[in-house]
């Protein structure tokens, strides 16, 4: 686990609410303060649905692009929210893409693990962190410090500046 604080945050928010840069991984939860405090648990509910035959599969988890058009709606404005968090988790499919090699990929099916971004905004500072949650006990660190270098290396390609 890492924390980077970022250093242009304007940069770093486009990237989250207006870019498509996370919009294949998938929404934990958020939380955002402004005037009033909303809160969105990243599970589906599959009874809001009209399931038809021949309709796609859906994670349990929504989309990061499927709420992110609500955050943004709620944080858009004159003044900057209080606080927000935003837990997103990524996808397998999602790892092959962002893996700088298969060394995360591989090492996510064999731990059974979860990969997690983390975005927290308080008091005029925006942090992101990473995590790891693994189905069953492990002492192996691979996911770990595998996802760590992958993050550096998004941020890096996104052009976004941060200090550990």
């Amino acid at each position: 686990m890492i924390l980077l604080k970022i250093f242009d945050i304007k940069e770093m928010m486009a990237h989250l609410l207006l870019r498509e840069s996370f919009d294949t991984f998938l929404l934990e939860e958020a939380n955002i303060t402004t005037f009033a405090k909303m809160e969105i648990k990243g599970r589906r509910n599959r009874e809001w649905f009209d399931w038809e035959e021949g309709m796609p599969e859906l994670p349990d988890h929504i989309y990061w692009k499927e709420a992110k058009p609500f955050c943004y709606n709620y944080i858009k404005g004159k003044k900057t929210p209080a606080f927000f968090t935003v837990s997103l988790k990524l996808t397998e499919k999602e790892a092959q893409v962002c893996a700088a090699d298969a060394s995360l990929t591989r090492a996510m099916k064999e731990q059974q693990a979860d990969v997690l971004l983390h975005f927290r905004y308080e008091k005029d500072a925006l942090s992101v962190i990473t995590g790891t949650s693994a189905h069953t006990f492990t002492m192996d660190r691979r996911v770990e410090f595998a996802w760590d270098s992958t993050v550096k290396e998004i941020m890096k390609k996104l052009g976004i500046g941060y200090e550990i």
